[in-house]
């Protein structure tokens, strides 16, 4: 074997045990945040959980769905087929403005209110459609194979979280 190809297939392995370790941490945090949502537990606990999952949700999502982009767009975007490719791009498109809706309704909410002049939108009816697409792009990520597959569900999982993090019950 040339040293070159044991070189990349040394880089793959890392990649795929790396995007495993990530989709474990995903899971670790929706669990997390499942936990501090349906137990009572020390409010130290329950501030670091919920503040780990709102920066996972807005700072590794953007980045995860671009390593995800990339990695399907180099290793399986050629040996999918027309609509499995059409549903892989869905499930990483979907995200982004469910994460940018995200960001806006952190800095809308951190603002002052002003009068609104606009009919009422019931907050909770956002965030349930910000949820169900969430769930929607997790289901559309199975059209995906590989590294991309575990990286996409890794910031749909963290995103949920972040989307969770706001919610106090």
């Amino acid at each position: 074997m040339s040293k070159n190809f044991q070189r990349n297939l040394g880089q793959e392995t890392k990649l795929q045990t790396l995007s495993v370790l990530v989709f474990i941490v995903a899971v670790a945090t929706i669990a997390a945040m499942t936990y501090v949502q349906t137990v009572l537990v020390p409010g130290f606990v329950e501030i670091t959980v919920r503040t780990c999952a709102n920066l996972g949700g807005l700072i590794a999502v953007p980045v995860l769905l671009i390593l995800g982009f990339g990695s399907w767009y180099k290793m399986s975007r050629a040996k999918m087929s027309a609509w499995r490719n059409g549903l892989a791009l869905s499930s990483m498109v979907l995200p982004s403005p469910i994460w940018v809706s995200r960001i806006s309704m952190s800095v809308v909410s951190a603002g002052p209110l002003a009068i609104n002049h606009f009919p009422y939108v019931d907050p909770l009816g956002v965030l349930a459609t910000l949820l169900y697409l969430n769930l929607l792009a997790g289901l559309l990520a199975i059209a995906l194979t590989g590294k991309a597959r575990l990286i996409i569900w890794s910031s749909v999982l963290l995103l949920w979280a972040g989307l969770e993090s706001g919610v106090y019950v």
